[in-house]
């Protein structure tokens, strides 16, 4: 009696797990559906506070980013959504006030192509250069997670006025010469 029961609980289970084979594609299918879904990535807020001495004066800048919602947000093919970010940069000249302002895609949309502007979002911002009474720094709107980018080039002027431009020389490396 007990080698029946054995039997027709094995009978059961192999019935049981051949009819969750068959169902399995479809579940497989309703798994790989959800994992599918959309998903929001947004870049962490980012602050950076440096210091640069040009002529007799110290030039105290601070680069802050933040994904913003309010900002429209970019979904790529895959359905994922690409939050935008803003930048502020604030310029101190010897302690006092000398340039704010917050930046976002729209700064640059008159010189972005369509793609860009519905496509790209503001991924990078970087000090560069301090020379000839001007504040040089590097701009990017992308693609997120390509290598497709748009760099602009953004100079503060001796007078707290800016510039934006696309960025037309091509990034060189220094060569590595140590051995």
């Amino acid at each position: 009696m007990r080698t029946g029961r054995l039997l027709f609980l094995g009978l059961l289970v192999s019935a049981v797990c051949s009819c969750e084979n068959k169902g399995g594609q479809t579940s497989g299918n309703t798994l790989q559906t959800s994992q599918q879904q959309a998903v929001e990535h947004r870049m962490k807020d980012y602050d950076l506070t440096d210091s640069v001495m040009m002529g007799s004066h110290l030039f105290v800048y601070n680069i802050h980013r933040e994904a913003d919602d309010s900002l429209k947000a970019v979904i790529d093919e895959n359905g994922d959504k690409f939050v935008d970010n803003y930048y502020d940069l604030t310029v101190l000249r010897d302690g006092v006030d000398f340039f704010r302002r917050r930046f976002t895609k729209a700064s640059f949309g008159s010189q972005l192509d369509d793609s860009f502007l519905k496509n790209g979002i503001l991924d990078g911002f970087r000090f560069m250069t301090a020379q000839e009474g001007k504040l040089t720094f590097g701009v990017c709107v992308s693609f997120p997670e390509s290598d497709m980018s748009e760099p602009f080039v953004l100079t503060v002027g001796p007078d707290g006025s800016f510039t934006l431009e696309p960025d037309n020389a091509p990034d060189i490396e220094e060569e590595d010469t140590s051995v």
